[in-house]
């Protein structure tokens, strides 16, 4: 398998009400055209393995396709916001985030973004109530520190569709560094 693009898509959580099951997600994309799939978690991270074609176009479409066969087996009717795997690590090239990291930091964020207008603040950019920094974009994300803790913190999608009004999907550093090296064994 030679997985090239990934699906980030927004507010799935596999196996709960409105999301399909990682079986359902996995046969979705596969009809749709995918070669192969990896469901990466349960927040809707999915590897595309496109075979011959594994352009941008090709990834957008197997996803595009996809979305009814959800619709309909588990009544997702979310997007999915795709990217190429070099695309997402050129995001996280060197260490974006060593400029903001400190000992109030919760989470390091990717909040990947299709859609709406560029950001409309200089960067960094710190929330009113210190808990988010938007700290660079780049083409198609945003990176983010969070601090403060679980459900208590900022929220980098929410900022992020406010000031662009596009759509996002946040995952953590952690999450994204995984789904690289799971695509580089594979």
């Amino acid at each position: 398998m030679t997985f090239t693009h990934a699906a980030f898509y927004r507010a799935m959580n596999l196996g709960h009400r409105g999301s399909p099951v990682r079986a359902e997600l996995e046969t979705a994309l596969l009809e749709a055209g995918a070669r192969a799939v990896r469901s990466f978690q349960t927040n809707g991270t999915v590897l595309l393995d496109l075979g011959d074609a594994p352009d941008d176009d090709a990834a957008d479409r197997v996803v595009r396709d996809a979305a009814p066969r959800l619709a309909e087996r588990s009544a997702y009717t979310h997007v999915a916001l795709v990217r190429s795997l070099g695309d997402v690590a050129a995001a996280i090239d060197g260490d974006p985030f060593a400029l903001t990291r400190d000992e109030r930091t919760y989470r390091e964020t990717l909040t990947f973004v299709d859609g709406g207008e560029p950001l409309p603040v200089d960067l960094p950019w710190t929330d009113p109530r210190d808990l988010l920094d938007l700290v660079a974009a780049r083409p198609g994300v945003v990176l983010g520190v969070v601090r403060g803790g679980p459900g208590s913190g900022g929220d980098p999608n929410s900022a992020v569709e406010r000031f662009t009004g596009g759509v996002a999907s946040t995952r953590t550093l952690g999450t994204v560094r995984r789904l690289l090296a799971a695509a580089a064994r594979a």
